[in-house]
């Protein structure tokens, strides 16, 4: 049987799996392709030749690349222990997993050999389905091995304590959000041992995200003593856009005032970008706001991170700069200032609430208003809600259902044919509904969110009966993030619903367009009237600001 091909347009990191059995080894890849969703492309080979020309292959094509083989004799050429024994492998492969009937027998087998220390061991096949992972150390052994196989210089941090936790949540979620590696350990306390740059650092127990952040990012970070020549509130694809072209084409001193994570709503998108230009063969979202990140990291663009805008005060005049005030986004009250001669808003949108009762009370205790494709083994064997209609809601749907989530409750404000929704999601929650994993609920709303210390029930207006849930994910749209600029004494124009309006003005004889009625602020992507919800057109407006505010900085120095 011929090895399964290597796409080389595939951007996924790559786990090799060698065993003599074809069947077997058919059936094993499709479990870990399951249980790993789309994070992983599974390679299947069944000789020592294939898995030999396979690794050549990744070689070539600098992919990460994980190998599981199965200790046995496999044919055309020695066992797969042989193979992991063999020192040319180390070049190749980054993790090294053995498949073995005794793995403790396995393991005493190696622990007197060189480098022993960096095989992983694991039973032949799991005992149960990547549905229901719990306990079992075929899939234990497989997420250590991914996660011991990040490149040494690569940011990762070990995170304890039950995953249900609303601090534990956020934890996992800040970290993977800022692309650091996470390997969650379970476990009842809130702990995380951080490693970065190869280095393992101190245990830091109970963190707070601004602990996070200080010990695992590397970032410019913000000088308080500084008076910046720009600040942006936000870290989308418009801010940081703005922020690149700001400091590297124009020479501004620039900080970015961002509450979680870089991206903004791009990161959390549940979707391959298809559309944006210079990828033909599309692009993770997170890995699109990876590389932003990397090229503000270029520029030495400060960061303040984990801090949400509170306050925007007009300059007392005299060439005063505006003051702006943040506080830290995990504790209240503990505020910091940034002074800057112009700000650009660009602050994007923010998920409104459904609105049930009760429902903050579950916020991150079970109820969530993203959902990630790393979210979706989390709910193999188990029940979710999904409440929208929109393409992210659709998306979620696959994700649960493509990860094994025993059922999906799609609760909709309106009918199903009427919801906005791109027809090809559409169809693919319809292949879900007819395999009975999508219970649809029309014409419905969410009455009140119950439980104890997390979500269990949720009672809906279309029956009296409650449904049981072990998650609800609310994605129904948003809102601008705009109610921190509400005050009468700042005086910035907002629109009807909630949007920063904006114009063009003159200055001498250039345009500066995106200027609000304040001078020397503007605005940028989603959080401006008559904004085009689109990563492209964010990314124009950031560059389009930029400009302006270097017009508007030669007029007013």
């Amino acid at each position: 049987m011929a090895r399964d091909p290597f796409t080389t347009t595939d951007e996924r990191d790559v786990i090799v799996l060698a065993l003599s059995d074809p069947p077997r080894g058919e059936k094993l890849a499709a479990q870990l392709g399951e249980y790993f969703n789309h994070r992983y492309r599974v390679v299947r080979t069944s000789t020592a030749r294939e898995a030999r020309e396979t690794l050549g292959e990744l070689a070539d094509a600098s992919r990460r690349t994980v190998v599981l083989f199965a200790e046995e004799s496999l044919p055309e050429g020695p066992s797969g222990l042989e193979l992991l024994r063999d020192e040319s492998l180390a070049g190749v492969a980054q993790g090294r997993l053995l498949l073995a009937d005794e793995p403790e027998r396995a393991l005493r087998d190696l622990a007197d050999e060189e480098g022993a220390a960096e095989v992983v061991v694991a039973p032949r096949s799991p005992s149960t389905s990547p549905q229901e992972p719990s306990d079992d150390p075929f899939w234990e052994q497989a997420e250590k091995v991914l996660y011991l196989a990040a490149p040494s210089g690569e940011t990762k941090a070990e995170v304890y304590g039950d995953p249900k936790t609303d601090v534990v949540f956020r934890a996992k979620r800040f970290l993977r959000l800022n692309h650091v590696a996470v390997y969650p350990k379970g476990g009842t306390a809130y702990e995380v041992v951080p490693t970065k740059k190869g280095v393992q650092g101190t245990k830091l127990v109970k963190p707070t995200l601004s602990d996070l952040a200080q010990a695992l990012l590397d970032y410019t970070a913000h000088h308080p003593d500084t008076t910046y020549d720009l600040a942006v509130v936000g870290g989308g694809p418009a801010a940081m856009c703005a922020a690149v072209n700001a400091h590297a084409l124009y020479g501004m001193s620039t900080v970015i005032v961002e509450n979680f994570a870089p991206g903004g709503t791009a990161a959390t998108a549940n979707n391959t970008i298809e559309n944006y230009l210079g990828f033909p063969d599309g692009i993770r979202p997170d890995k699109l706001s990876q590389e932003w990140l990397k090229h503000t990291e270029k520029y030495k663009v400060a960061w303040l991170h984990t801090h949400t805008a509170t306050k925007l005060a007009k300059p007392a005049g005299g060439g005063e700069p505006y003051t702006l005030t943040a506080e830290k986004s995990d504790k209240a009250k503990t505020s910091t200032t940034v002074k800057a001669k112009t700000v650009l808003i660009a602050c994007g949108m923010q998920t409104p609430r459904q609105g049930g009762e009760d429902e903050a009370k579950f916020r991150y205790k079970g109820v969530y208003y993203d959902a990630l494709p790393a979210d979706g083994p989390d709910y193999k064997g188990k029940t979710v809600a999904v409440i929208g209609g929109g393409d992210t809601a659709g998306r979620a749907v696959d994700i649960f259902a493509t990860c094994g989530a025993t059922k999906i409750y799609l609760i909709l404000r309106g009918t199903f044919a009427n919801a906005p929704m791109l027809k090809d999601i559409k169809k693919l929650v319809e292949r879900h509904k007819a395999a009975n994993k999508v219970d649809m609920r029309e014409n419905t709303e969410v009455v009140k969110y119950e439980g104890g210390t997390y979500l269990e029930k949720l009672t809906l207006t279309s029956s009296s009966t409650p449904i049981n849930v072990d998650a609800a994910f609310v994605l129904i749209g948003g809102k601008p993030n705009t109610g921190w600029l509400k005050n009468k004494e700042l005086g910035l124009y907002l629109d009807a619903g909630g949007y920063v309006q904006t114009t063009t003005i003159t200055l001498g004889k250039e345009q500066a367009p995106l200027a609000t009625n304040l001078p020397g602020v503007f605005a940028a992507g989603d959080v401006r009237g008559g904004a085009t919800r689109r990563i492209a057109a964010a990314v124009g407006d950031g560059g389009t600001a930029a400009l302006s505010i270097y017009h508007y900085r030669k007029h007013n120095p």
